[in-house]
């Protein structure tokens, strides 16, 4: 209280004194009452600090709170301070701050003294790296199983284990004796009287007054035996059996002691049961479930088949049969197993939920839902109906209905995993990352031993960015499955992303040679398709390393097997990217993997949709896609990617994506800018490409997509000719709008249908300069194109069958004045079949018919096509092929029919028209060590259509041989190293035109050796030595340009920095270093756009670039 002097009246001043006193005091009592309530409320907030969550309770758990024991249920949030105790059979699982992991057994009390409070930079239950962690617990009794990546001390009156990253169990017998088991890390087991480091599979025990001592740990499982937990597979069986002398009493019993964990306990039972009755099939099918939930599978698969070899009659059997097989990545005998379960008793819910589960991870969905809704009407309330329900409402893209399924499974069930992934999965898709990644968590709490669940944990924290602990689940999910793919792939992606491409290749390979020699692009959760870890790039890592030959031979083994994979078609468009002679393949997989996605975040890059752009290819290094940097999981947010180049010679260049993802529509617009003053007079050129692109799911099933994309394009004259010739007055552009409509309908997982509809507009002035005199043209052309195809997949061999209609109209003015028009049409079917022989053979049998009509010539015409790739070995392929096509016209160089043929390329950039004959042989080889390499051989012979305008019509005769050998080296996980050998040999058979100007015969021979490091601090280099010879003959008769041949050496460096938490790439290269003067022809003028982008320019050119994720 304040007093204000000036205005108190003078006769009462004196006796305001002692008011003012008696005031100042109750002031100062008032202040330290308040001083104190703040106090106390901060150290009652301190005390309140939540500890953990309670997230299984089994039986009896009860928590010391106001100075009581109360009971506590799942989901209760625990504090420090508080003591939780369990009783007779009963079993707790608790999450501690920090991500610590505790499981009580039964008869077991521990006492939360001491641990750090998570805070808001921490995910809800992670740590912040780099700060001092106090944890404590105290063990008071029982038996405690805990996992840890933090600091922690245990206690126990005997000793205390001390440990960081580590996973141990702990008990506290009679005469509070302690004894210590170490599964993995270090703990040091410690008390005044001595001290012992207890590593992995070793004990120690300790006892009052005495040092502790250190043994063997025999068999780590059987010391957590009671911390694992046994789903309710046999459900439940009538009633209660109550005669000791059946069997079926001592199966009941075996049952209820693993569901109390009571594991020796249950063994003893399923004995007794044996005696009494040896052709019992439950007792086996029950083994056969202990073995798979201890990650003992081929046990587990074995005691399936006993079960069923016993009683062929047996529902449980059959159930259990299942599981292994699955366990084993049998599908389909996994599910033919499931069937004979519920045939042989449909009320079995296990069974049902087991085929279910089966039916929809194998894309069966509709058939999935059937069943799920008979295991629905059967058992409303069990737990693993409801996961099923909840992961086919989250198919559905109905996450809050998925969520509600879940949580029902959680409530019914604290002690299955399953529902908190599922929980954890449907709220990444609304981008609750903590509150997702503690659902992960608590899966891997509640099933340790799932190295699935371990995997999607690991990508979790990839998620948030958190690199330590996502190593760290990754490689225990290696541990716990080695023959599963699904962390090797993700590990893959999380080393690249850290500039590791060396390690994440080794992670690649080994997916691969897990998965059957086949590429890895998913997860193997059944009940997960993993969409977003299916769009990330794993080109990437390969082109970082210069590895693309390899990248582009597994990716079409892929589709050999699946052509309805998008991943594949992904992965393949990615690996063609900055190959010059590819462009039309590279945009013709994208467009294929546009049409076969899902809804996804994956940005669209305009300047992948493109071809012709003219711009100097790009070293891997610097070969940036923006799906490097994509979320691994379905979340709906809106992502922003930017890239950027600047360099000499007036070049300078950006490109923009805005990507996103909300609920069933996905988004992604795109703006790419890039300009050059060129290496010499009028070879400048500018581009500016937009792209809108929308897709929607209509039902599972059904998906359309729109997209418009615009170009305008300024350019000058820009092939490289042998005599270094240059057309000073020739200039091009382009204006052109680009509407798409595709759909993709699956009405079951063989057949697939895909549909695409182009629409385009398109104005090309041209202009050029001759006897002093200027010449303006204007052409334009407005057409439409039209595909369907449909694609079925067998269990040993595909189908791929379509049709495709082009039609447009071309005009050709001068000053206004048309001076001719034309109607273009070409219509096509083919129809390709893989099939899958003996002895790991592919055989490609396929065949397409063209019908080309234009104003000077029409075509019709029967390609016969055969391929053959053979797997000698698991390190030796051999393919072969044989195959006509007819180049078609393409409105935007996109098409969906296939592009290749055992691997080698059928679309190259041959003049509209073009008939050609193609020929080739390859052999690819893997050595130990990782090293790559291969020899290719591609012999074509084309009829190529000329003239019709100012001359007489006909087609030019042209052969080309085309012939490359690799060898790509991965040195360690910081080097690497590739050397190529290419030629290609041209030689003119027929033809008056060409001959005029352009070589009758020309022979290239090019050998690059690239030297790479990478650094795992983020910095990177490369080094690159490219020799070219060239040999160049003319027709002297009509050419006067001299023959000769060129030879050159080019020397190209590279730096850059890969910048933390996948922000994003900086780099600095340096083409033709020495700034090299040559002749050199290049290969335009047998195309129909006649440019190519520039393997090689005669000038030094030195281009910075930058890619930023936001």
């Amino acid at each position: 209280m304040w007093i204000d002097r000036k205005r108190a009246l003078p006769v009462a001043e004196r006796q305001g004194q002692g008011s003012d006193l008696l005031l100042g005091v109750w002031a100062g009592f008032a202040g330290f009452l308040l001083l104190m309530a703040l106090l106390l409320s901060s150290v009652c907030a301190i005390a309140a600090e939540p500890a953990g969550l309670l997230v299984s309770a089994q039986g009896t758990v009860e928590v010391w709170r106001d100075r009581r024991w109360q009971p506590v249920q799942a989901g209760d949030a625990l504090a420090v301070g508080e003591m939780v105790r369990t009783g007779e059979d009963s079993r707790a699982a608790i999450l501690l701050s920090r991500g610590i992991q505790l499981k009580l057994a039964p008869n077991s009390q521990v006492e939360l003294k001491s641990l750090q409070p998570s805070d808001s930079s921490d995910s809800g239950v992670l740590s912040t790296i780099g700060q001092t962690v106090q944890n404590l617990l105290r063990l008071l009794r029982g038996e405690a199983w805990v996992r840890s990546d933090q600091s922690l001390e245990m206690q126990t009156l005997s000793a205390t284990a001390t440990i960081r990253g580590t996973e141990f169990d702990l008990v506290v017998g009679p005469g509070n004796d302690a004894r210590l088991m170490v599964l993995s890390g270090l703990v040091e087991f410690h008390n005044p009287q001595g001290s012992v480091q207890v590593a992995a599979n070793e004990q120690a025990t300790a006892q009052l007054g005495q040092a502790p001592r250190k043994t063997v740990l025999l068999n780590p499982i059987d010391a957590v035996q009671w911390s694992l937990y046994y789903p309710n597979l046999m459900g439940e069986e009538g009633k209660p059996a109550r005669d000791p002398q059946s069997s079926r009493y001592w199966t009941q019993a075996a049952q209820t002691a693993l569901l109390q964990g009571q594991i020796p306990q249950a063994q003893q039972d399923l004995e007794r049961a044996l005696a009494l009755n040896p052709r019992d099939a439950v007792v086996y099918s029950l083994r056969s479930d202990i073995a798979l939930v201890q990650n003992r599978k081929t046990e587990a698969l074995m005691a399936a088949e006993q079960a069923v070899a016993v009683d062929p009659a047996s529902s449980a059997g059959y159930l259990s049969l299942s599981l292994a097989r699955q366990a084993e990545f049998d599908l389909d005998g996994a599910l033919t197993a499931a069937r004979q379960a519920t045939e042989r008793d449909p009320g079995n819910v296990r069974a049902l939920v087991q085929e279910g589960s089966l039916l929809f991870g194998m894309g069966q969905l509709k058939a999935a839902i059937k069943v799920a809704k008979q295991a629905q009407r059967q058992a409303p309330d069990d737990a693993m109906v409801n996961t099923l329900w909840g992961f086919l409402e989250l198919a559905h893209m109905r996450t809050d209905q998925a969520q509600v399924a879940f949580r029902a499974a959680v409530a019914q069930d604290s002690t299955l995993g399953l529902p908190h992934l599922g929980l954890g999965l449907s709220l990444f898709r609304q981008n609750r990352t903590e509150a997702a990644l503690l659902e992960l968590r608590q899966a891997a709490l509640l099933e340790p031993l799932v190295s699935l669940y371990n995997s999607y944990l690991g990508k979790g924290f990839y998620e948030v960015k958190d690199d330590r602990r996502a190593k760290k689940y990754l490689e225990l999910a290696k541990q716990l499955d080695p023959r599963d793919p699904t962390p090797w792939l993700y590990d893959a992606i999380r080393l690249q992303s850290i500039n590791q491409p060396g390690e994440a290749l080794d992670n690649v390979q080994r997916s691969i040679d897990l998965n059957d020699n086949r590429a890895v692009y998913r997860s193997k959760l059944l009940l997960d398709d993993d969409l977003a870890t299916r769009e990330a790039s794993q080109a990437g890592i390969y082109a970082n390393l210069g590895f693309e030959q390899v990248a582009q031979e597994e990716a079409t083994q892929s589709l050999s097997y699946d052509p309805t994979n998008y991943s594949a078609h992904r992965f393949l468009s990615d690996s063609y990217a900055g190959r010059p002679d590819y462009e039309i393949a590279q945009v013709s997989e994208l467009l294929q993997a546009q049409l076969l996605q899902p809804v996804n975040i994956n940005p669209l890059q305009p300047s992948l949709l493109a071809t012709n752009l003219n711009i100097l290819a790009r070293t891997g290094l610097t070969q940036m896609a923006f799906n490097e940097y994509m979320s691994l999981f379905e979340r709906d947010q809106t992502q922003l990617y930017a890239s950027g180049v600047g360099g000499n010679n007036g070049t300078w260049g950006d490109e923009v994506v805005v990507s996103g993802l909300s609920g069933p529509f996905s988004y992604s617009l795109g703006q790419f800018h890039y300009q050059t003053d060129g290496f010499r007079p009028n070879s400048d050129f500018q581009h500016d490409l937009y792209d809108v692109f929308v897709q929607a799911v209509v039902t599972p099933e059904l998906n359309v997509q729109v997209e418009y994309r615009h170009r305008e394009t300024d350019e000058g004259y820009l092939p490289l000719n042998f005599d270094g010739g240059s057309r000073s007055g020739w200039r091009d552009s382009l204006n052109q709008d680009v509407g798409r409509i595709g759909v993709r309908y699956s009405p079951s997982l063989q057949n697939t249908l895909i549909a695409s509809v182009i629409y385009a507009d398109r104005d090309y002035p041209f202009s050029f300069a001759s006897s002093g005199k200027r010449f303006d043209f204007l052409n334009q052309t407005n057409g439409w194109q039209s595909e369907l195809q449909w694609l079925y997949k067998g269990d040993a061999f595909n189908v791929i069958t379509g049709i495709g209609s082009y039609h447009d109209e071309y005009s050709l003015l001068y000053h206004q004045d048309e001076l001719s028009a034309s109607p273009t049409d070409h219509d096509n079917v083919y129809s390709y079949a893989n099939i899958q022989l003996a002895g790991g053979v592919i055989g490609t049998l396929g065949g397409s018919y063209d019908a080309y009509d234009s104003q000077y010539f029409s075509l019709n015409q029967f390609n016969p096509k055969i391929g053959l790739r053979w797997d000698i070995t698991d390190y030796l392929t051999l393919r072969t092929a044989a195959y006509q096509v007819v180049k078609r016209d393409l409105l935007v160089n996109q098409t969906i029919e296939p592009t290749q043929i055992a691997g080698f390329n059928q679309l190259f950039d041959d003049i509209n028209g073009t008939s050609s004959d193609n020929y080739g042989i390859a052999l690819d080889v893997r050595f130990a060590g990782n090293v790559f390499a291969g020899l290719e051989w591609l012999s074509r012979d084309l009829k190529m259509p000329f003239g019709g305008g100012s001359g007489p019509f006909e087609f030019e005769r042209y052969q080309v041989g085309l012939s490359r050998a690799y060898f790509n080296w991965l040195i360690d996980r910081n080097w690497s190293a590739t050397l190529e050998y290419l030629y290609e040999d041209l030689d003119m058979q027929e033809g008056q035109y060409l001959r005029t100007t352009y070589p009758t015969r020309l022979d290239t021979r090019i050998v690059p050796l690239n030297i790479r490091y990478f650094n795992p601090g983020g910095f990177f280099a490369g080094v690159g030595v490219t020799y070219v010879y060239q040999d160049a003959n003319f027709d002297a008769t009509v050419n006067p340009r001299p023959s000769g041949n060129s030879d050159f050496v080019l020397l190209d460096a590279t730096i850059g920095y890969r910048l933390p938490n996948r922000w994003g790439v900086i780099a600095l290269e340096g083409r033709n270093l020495t700034n090299e003067h040559f002749q050199y022809q290049d290969y335009s003028f047998i195309t129909a756009s006649d440019t190519l982008d520039p393997l090689f320019l005669p000038d030094r050119t030195i281009l910075g670039r930058f890619i930023i994720n936001f």
